[in-house]
């Protein structure tokens, strides 16, 4: 079975990069204390939320049909989740 690759429409990779923007802001919003967002989860599974996240993110990241969208806040929220630990 071969795999084929289908080419994303520029819409496509607008809806994903918003997507992916969105994400970034979950993580950021759940490792930020002061923000009410994520208060009612535990350090746990503010790790499981936050490490979901960055695995979205990552795939996502992995794709090379990106043009010129800024990765900086994504790969920023990645690196944070990482690094987050319970």
């Amino acid at each position: 079975m071969s795999e084929e690759t289908v080419a994303r429409t520029d819409e496509e990779k607008a809806k994903m990069y918003q997507a992916m923007l969105d994400g970034a802001n979950v993580i950021t919003s759940v490792l930020d204390a002061d923000n009410e967002f994520g208060n009612d989860l535990t350090n746990e599974e503010k790790q499981e939320r936050v490490l979901r996240s960055a695995g979205y993110l990552s795939a996502g990241t992995a794709l090379e049909d990106w043009g010129s969208e800024d990765m900086t806040a994504i790969n920023a929220a990645i690196s944070a989740a990482d690094a987050y630990t319970p």
